[in-house]
């Protein structure tokens, strides 16, 4: 199963054609993406969809993935001491 990530590029392209009252097959089929994808895209915000939005929503959750650190402010500081 791969991955699809949106442009900011793609998310204005589905705000306008959702804002024109376009299905969600013809947004998927326009922009070569599947329906699910475009569905969960214009469900991101609890909110009406907007592309700014949606993208500031995806790099915040992008800057929190991964492991988070078990580094304590005390712990860094004898780190940066040494």
């Amino acid at each position: 199963m791969g991955t699809t990530i949106l442009s900011f590029q793609h998310r204005v392209v589905i705000e306008t054609l959702h804002n024109e009252g376009r299905s969600l097959r013809y947004i998927a089929n326009y922009l070569g993406f599947s329906k699910t994808t475009i569905f969960n895209e214009l469900h991101r915000l609890n909110s009406e969809y907007q592309a700014e939005l949606a993208q500031t929503d995806f790099e915040q959750k992008v800057s929190q993935r991964g492991r988070k650190s078990s580094l304590t402010k005390n712990l860094k500081h004898l780190v940066e001491e040494k």
